[in-house]
């Protein structure tokens, strides 16, 4: 005959398993999901893409700036070197020599702005790789922790459930079912202690008849305000 104390050291075992069950899933999740890591080396290569646009940018410009200069020289050469003397030539190869000194000056202006984003984004990058770095590290010795405490929830919940189906071989399958039914519905908690003439599940009080016929433990007796079978213990 299965019996409501046989029913509560099941429910025991239950809790045990459910928690055993939820650490397990949790550490695995976790074991699973490195998102900091994947954020950090996003953001890095964000920041090298950036980087290598300004750098390219620079070299541009440089060289751009570079050419103007030559053609500034060029320029200088003809005005005053005396190969040019017709005065409109002159005039024309000054008002050329006049912009080509104002791109120099505007590129190197923007030089002076694309030094600054490259200094800034530099250290953005050096920052970011120290971090991921760390990071890395960091992930390695938790990554370690993890698979050690999984390996121990695997063997603990593997003695769990071995003990729960020795316990189950001994029970009728009828109050099983009504066990399994009653902690589907009620939280996880199908058995609930009497105590001072209280079910522990609900904190009702029960009427003295039915105190009595849990005291005497000789059948099932359910809670009549929330259902779930009534243990003394």
């Amino acid at each position: 005959m299965t019996t409501v104390r046989q029913m509560f050291a099941l429910q025991e075992l239950d809790i045990i398993l459910d928690r055993v069950q939820n650490d397990q899933t949790k550490t695995q999740d976790e074991l699973n999901n490195s998102d900091g890591i994947g954020d950090l080396e996003s953001a890095l290569q964000r920041d090298s893409e950036l980087l290598q646009e300004s750098e390219l940018q620079q070299r541009a410009t440089k060289l751009e700036a570079e050419t103007q200069k030559e053609r500034s020289e060029t320029l200088n050469s003809q005005l005053y070197g005396g190969e040019v003397t017709n005065p409109r030539d002159l005039e024309s190869l000054e008002h050329e020599h006049s912009n080509v000194l104002k791109l120099i000056e505007q590129h190197e202006a923007a030089l002076d702005s694309i030094a600054e984003k490259v200094a800034v984004a530099q250290f953005k990058k050096s920052e970011l790789e120290d971090k991921l770095d760390e990071a890395r590290a960091a992930w390695e010795i938790r990554q370690t922790q993890l698979q050690e405490s999984l390996k121990g929830l695997v063997a603990e919940r593997e003695d769990i459930e071995v003990q729960r189906t020795k316990l189950t071989e001994g029970l009728d399958p009828v109050s099983l079912q009504q066990y399994e039914l009653l902690r589907k519905s009620k939280g996880g908690l199908a058995v609930a202690k009497v105590h001072r003439g209280l079910c522990q599940g609900c904190k009702m009080s029960l009427p003295t008849h039915q105190q009595q016929r849990v005291r005497s433990g000789r059948q099932t007796v359910l809670c009549s305000s929330c259902g779930r079978m009534l243990f003394l213990g």
